[in-house]
C-alpha cells in the first residue's frame, strides 16, 4: 500500500513550487543566519536534515490520510442513502 501511495503522491506533485513557498523560506533566513553564526554550518545542516525527515514523514502521512478519506467519501457516495 505504501508503494501505491508513494506513486500516487508523486503524480500529484506540482511542476513548480508556488511563490508562497519561497516567501516562507525567506522568512526563515534570519533564524538560520543566527544558528549558523552561533553554532556552525555543520549543526545547521544536521538540523535541516532532521527537520526534513520529520516534514517528509508528516507529508506522506497527511497524503495517506487524505487519500483514505477521499476513498471513504467516494464509497459513501456510491453506497447511496440508507
Amino acid at each position: 500500500m505504501d508503494d501505491i501511495l508513494s506513486f500516487l503522491e508523486s503524480l500529484t506533485q506540482p511542476d513548480q513550487l508556488p511563490k508562497e513557498y519561497f516567501s516562507l523560506l525567506d522568512a526563515m533566513g534570519p533564524y538560520t543566519t543566527v544558528i549558523h553564526q552561533t553554532l556552525s554550518m555543520e549543526f545547521l545542516d544536521e538540523l535541516n536534515e532532521a527537520q526534513s525527515e520529520v516534514v517528509e514523514w508528516e507529508r506522506q502521512e497527511c497524503f495517506a490520510r487524505g487519500f483514505r478519506l477521499g476513498a471513504k467519501l467516494m464509497l459513501a457516495v456510491f453506497d447511496g442513502p440508507h
